[in-house]
């Protein structure tokens, strides 16, 4: 289906209101209402007006989800200081992503992640809106070789999928 502007005129609006609000409904979309060939404004059914206004408060909501879970990151993991695979798993399943350890006690997948790619990727599912957060994990390997299990993280990324 081709997604074309539909317009009506302010005279239009004025004669009959509830026509524009009918083409609204049909068309699944707003109403552009020119006045002298210019948008005065654009007019939705109640029902298109509630959803919009629903889904900005969601993305409100998600942003806001976002800079808590970055703040609490940031209280749990210094940016470029030394941690263990192990803490780092730790720290980040405490606030509810998926753990990286392949078994007991075993990081090795993530310190080859890490190397290959230059992060380590987790995965947190907000079950009570199926959001797919994903965080990257920006680092580095420690250079001393008796640190072997020890990463630099350089910066933490979050994103919604």
């Amino acid at each position: 289906m081709e997604n074309k502007e539909i317009s009506f005129s302010v005279t239009d609006v004025k004669q009959s209101p509830m026509t524009i609000f009918e083409t609204a409904k049909e068309m699944n979309t707003g109403v552009y209402i020119y006045n002298r060939k210019k948008v005065a404004g654009v007019m939705l059914t109640a029902e298109q007006y509630e959803e919009l206004i629903k889904k900005k408060t969601s993305d409100q909501g998600q942003e806001v989800k976002i800079a808590q879970l970055n703040q609490a990151i940031r209280q749990k993991i210094a940016f470029g200081s030394l941690i263990s695979t192990k803490n780092l798993d730790d720290h980040l399943v405490s606030l509810g992503f998926i753990s990286r350890k392949v078994e007991s006690e075993d990081y090795s997948e993530m310190m080859n992640e890490l190397n290959e790619t230059g992060k380590i990727d987790y995965h947190l599912q907000k079950k009570e809106d199926r959001t797919n957060i994903f965080a990257e994990v920006i680092g580095e390997q420690s250079n001393q070789s008796h640190l072997s299990d020890k990463i630099i993280v350089k910066k933490i990324h979050l994103r919604v999928d």
